[in-house]
């Protein structure tokens, strides 16, 4: 259990794996765009970033840390998310069509987003994680995400102002709004040892 608290206040405050991952350039920017995608969004996320972290962490110790091992690292990681979005299609489908109704949209992008994110990438890869662990950072990241989110939702809302300069709407006042918000965001993290 302490395991899985350590690496679920690591992944969501400290390291701001969110950040160090793209977050500004990704589609996931435009689906916290609406209130109500969030958290619909976040669920899914969660689910795919923490069942394919624990599919991955046995694959992960069967490979090994061989060269060719860290080649085959990301086509494994690849391959198990891609099996789990057509298995949740499948199941949604069959058994609770009028989710998968409300969710279908999001479905693709959680899934493959996922990739984005990279914590199966990131677990025993960058550091030695036992299982607790691999879901703690799993679920520390979208906790991390949740919280990235409504900033970015909160920002963006007060970014749509007739003041703001024409050159700097859209996409670059969004920019520079996450960068500052990184920035405040790395005061947090540090050197974190998870021994």
């Amino acid at each position: 259990m302490v395991d899985f608290i350590k690496f679920f206040l690591a992944a969501a405050v400290l390291q701001n794996v969110i950040l160090m991952t793209g977050f500004g350039s990704s589609v996931m920017l435009r689906t916290t765009k609406k209130r109500t995608n969030i958290l619909p969004f976040i669920v899914l996320l969660c689910l795919f970033a923490t069942l394919t972290a624990v599919v991955c962490f046995p694959l992960d110790i069967l490979i090994g840390t061989s060269v060719v091992a860290k080649w085959l690292r990301p086509f494994m990681i690849i391959t198990v998310t891609a099996l789990l979005y057509i298995l949740a299609v499948a199941v949604l489908r069959k058994w609770a069509s009028d989710i998968f109704d409300r969710v279908s949209r999001l479905l693709p992008i959680a899934a493959f987003n996922n990739l984005v994110i990279g914590i199966a990438l990131i677990i025993n890869h960058q550091f030695s994680v036992s299982l607790p662990g691999t879901i703690g950072l799993s679920l520390g990241a979208c906790a991390g995400f949740l919280l990235l989110s409504w900033l970015t939702t909160e920002g963006m809302e007060r970014l749509d102002n007739p003041d703001v300069p024409k050159s700097f709407r859209g996409l670059p006042s969004v920019l520079i709004y996450l960068g500052i918000l990184s920035l405040a965001l790395m005061g947090f993290s540090g050197s974190v040892s998870m021994i």
